[in-house]
């Protein structure tokens, strides 16, 4: 099997498109604990669940491209998103906050040249993304940003 395979394009767009809903439920806060209590909690409680969602996607694809992609911290986003799932209510509110500040903007670049170089090779069908491109579901991707 080559990389790329099992949908991993579509695993691709699902976690930008994640990271792209939490930068906006997060900009604006400098503060974490700003940023828990703000609006009761929606825009943390908001971001919580786009994490969740970031990790199931990344344990989706498939080991071909984790291997190849090994910079990406796969491991270290299961065990994040197993955090969330299993014990929501004591999530350390100063590490989700730094996650989103600092680990996401490293994960939205890791992903993208993962979108880049797939393409390039023609392991990803650039119809099918062309088509994402397209798609109201895509809306919180900055396309521009990756070809």
């Amino acid at each position: 099997m080559r990389p790329g395979s099992n949908n991993d394009l579509v695993y691709c767009l699902r976690i930008l498109e994640a990271i792209g809903k939490i930068k906006l439920y997060s900009s604006g806060y400098t503060d974490p604990f700003d940023f828990f209590e703000a609006d009761d909690q929606k825009d943390f409680n908001a971001s919580l669940l786009q994490l969740l969602h970031i990790g199931e996607q990344a344990n989706r694809f498939s080991e071909e491209t984790k291997q190849i992609y090994d910079a990406v911290p796969w491991q270290r986003i299961k065990a994040f998103r197993n955090i969330v799932a299993h014990d929501y209510i004591g999530v350390d509110k100063l590490i989700v906050f730094e996650t989103i500040q600092v680990r996401l903007p490293q994960l939205k670049q890791q992903i993208e040249q993962i979108i880049r170089d797939l393409l390039l090779k023609k392991v990803f069908d650039p119809a099918e993304y062309q088509l994402s491109k397209e798609s109201r579901y895509y809306k919180h991707i900055d396309f521009d940003t990756i070809v």
